[in-house]
């Protein structure tokens, strides 16, 4: 009985002992680094062994001792990176109760050693590339520069990336290394980099079976599959930029990619060069392409307080035939308009930017001082100059039905269709109208542009004499201008300028005439409600437009703006201009899918009208 007290006995404390153990002796290490600062600690720290075992709870006396004399050779190599190679390190460890240890390092790094004469010298084709040349002379690290380790890398990788993506794929370090002189304390980059010849461009292959691989490590050349695309090779081509013998740049095919991509024909495509089976420094391209969906059906809503609550639903055939015509239909509601249209589209010149197109619409259009129910057919011809500038040359057949002023509309309108009240302007309207229009824009960033801005300039008339019911000629120019002060704050101006020629005004459709007033325009009114007015004070247009804004925002949050705006101007006929102004104060939200604007507004020349709320969606350029 007693035999067996003491094993229960014995046991027990065992088992107290070797579960307890943990508790009275889990290694706890903290590490003081003093004297240096920055990127020089951080880089101390990475290299510190026992900063990085300090949570090992299971060190042994010895070990924390092996770690700690590690400590000042690790700190040394770490400092060397930054140029400090006279560094002297004062190490101390501590054992405090319950085996918790303090390691302390105190570091007088002691000057850093400066860059002496760089020895760079670049070989082959690249030695008259003005892109090596400029690199050479932007090179990261210069003579007389405390040296950085970090900054010969980048220099070492910047151009090893330069040769790369120009075409010099046999380039090579013939010499690199970094001379330390302790005596002298300098240090001397030697960096001896050929280029080799630089490659060309060769013969760019369209493949459409994703599966057959051109460029693959120890993978023949297959013969092209005669799979047949959804696009003719003959459109394909047109997307390239760049002629087979010009100098090989990565940037020309990243751009290719994105305009297959930005075509809507292919949901994927990548373009991969093949050097390691160059011709005569030929580089063969391959694209290979993976169709996209032959229909895209879209829909959408939203709303604005020029419009009120809007929808619209949208379908596309993306590729009508291997000529890479497009088909479109298209319905759009709102409480002033209702339209469906469609569209065709025919790629011509660079398929990036220049189509040819025929549009039809059918639908109607009611505001505050007209109804107009409109039936149109036009080509157009748009295509990019190389200016920058996009020129859309058109001759569209319009067929308009209209009543101008006393029309209820707006909400109004929508639930009493074709109600009309006495006065204004009535009629049937053909009009052949060519014209041509030239557009531009530029901005540091679209979503919120800092500086930027955007002009379009349109002329088009129509006469009698070719089968239209009246004539005019007619010039409209827009702009709009962004400039910030500072890092948060933005101004914005905004004009619009118009003018008509027509013997008989009174015979023109409100399509034609100028009306204004509205969220982009002279907010405090409503949309279109500003215009020159008959005899029985109702508002008809004008034949002519002058409109400015200026505005300025804060962004106080990341995503929020206040702003504060005045706007004036009117629509005329000859030389009286009844200026209008508002003025007010507003939000901004940077959403997803763009700026949203809450606005609220006063008509300044109408000081017995409400203060006024705009609500709508768009882009500032």
């Amino acid at each position: 009985m007693i035999m067996h007290f003491r094993y229960t006995t014995l046991v027990i404390l065992l088992l107290f002992f070797f579960i307890a153990k943990p508790a009275w002796s889990a290694t706890t290490i903290h590490v003081n680094v003093e004297g240096v600062e920055g990127e020089a600690l951080k880089n101390v720290m990475a290299y510190l062994t026992i900063a990085h075992q300090k949570e090992d709870t299971d060190l042994s006396k010895r070990q924390v001792h092996y770690l700690h004399h590690k400590g000042p050779n690790e700190i040394k190599s770490a400092l060397e990176v930054y140029g400090y190679y006279k560094a002297k390190i004062d190490a101390e460890l501590k054992e405090h109760n319950n085996n918790a240890w303090e390691a302390r390092y105190l570091i007088n790094p002691g000057p850093r050693i400066k860059v002496g004469v760089i020895d760079l010298e670049i070989l082959g084709d690249g030695a008259k590339d003005t892109l090596f040349q400029n690199l050479k002379k932007d090179f990261p690290i210069k003579e007389n520069d405390p040296l950085s380790q970090a900054s010969y890398e980048k220099g070492k990788d910047e151009l090893q990336k330069l040769a790369h993506e120009h075409g010099y794929f046999d380039a090579k370090f013939t010499q690199q290394r970094l001379q330390i002189n302790l005596k002298t304390y300098l240090a001397t980059p030697v960096l001896h980099f050929d280029t080799g010849s630089r490659y060309r461009f060769g013969q760019v292959e369209f493949i459409n079976d994703r599966t057959m691989q051109q460029c693959e490590d120890g993978v023949e050349t297959q013969e092209i599959p005669s799979k047949k695309g959804i696009i003719e090779s003959e459109l394909l081509v047109r997307y390239i930029r760049f002629k087979e013998g010009d100098p090989y740049k990565n940037a020309s095919l990243a751009d290719l990619q994105s305009a297959l991509i930005d075509s809507n024909y292919y949901s994927e495509v990548e373009v991969e060069p093949c050097p390691e089976r160059a011709v005569n420094l030929e580089v063969p391209i391959f694209v290979y392409l993976t169709a996209n969906t032959h229909h895209h059906y879209s829909a959408g809503a939203g709303f604005g307080t020029n419009t009120g609550p809007r929808f619209n639903i949208g379908w596309e055939d993306r590729y009508v035939n291997e000529h890479g015509h497009k088909f479109s239909f298209g319905i759009r509601a709102s409480t002033i308009n209702q339209v469906f249209n469609l569209g065709y589209a025919i790629p011509v010149g660079d398929p990036r930017t220049d189509q040819f197109r025929i549009d039809s619409s059918y639908g109607r259009r009611m505001t505050v001082t007209s109804d107009d129910e409109i039936g149109q057919i036009g080509i157009r011809h748009i295509a990019a100059l190389s200016n920058g500038w996009q020129r859309t040359a058109f001759l569209d057949f319009r067929r308009e039905r209209y009543h101008i002023s006393g029309v209820a509309g707006g909400l109004a309108g929508f639930l009493n269709m074709g109600k009309r009240y006495d006065g204004g302007d009535s009629g049937l309207s053909y009009l052949l109208t060519p014209g041509i229009s030239w557009f531009h824009t530029e901005a540091d960033n679209f979503v919120y542009p800092r500086k930027g801005y955007r002009f379009n300039v349109e002329v088009s008339g129509a006469s009698s004499y070719a089968g239209s019911t009246s004539s005019f000629v007619q010039a409209t120019a827009e702009g709009k201008f962004i400039h910030s002060i500072g890092e948060r704050s933005r101004f914005l101006f905004r004009g619009n300028a118009g003018v008509t020629w027509a013997p008989n005004f009174s015979k023109l459709p409100p399509s034609i005439r100028y009306f204004t007033g509205g969220d982009n325009t002279i907010r405090g009114y409503n949309f279109e409600a500003i215009g020159p007015k008959n005899e029985n004070g109702q508002v008809i247009g004008g034949k002519n437009l002058l409109v400015g804004s200026i505005e300025y925002d804060y962004r106080f949050l990341d995503k929020w703006l206040i702003a504060g705006f005045y706007d004036a101007g009117n629509a005329f006929t000859g030389f009286n201009l009844d200026v209008q102004q508002g003025a007010g104060v507003g939000v901004r939200w940077l959403s997803p899918i763009g700026p949203v604007h809450l606005d609220l507004a006063y008509a300044v020349t109408r000081p017995g009208d409400h203060i006024r709320l705009h609500f709508y969606l768009g882009p500032d350029l």
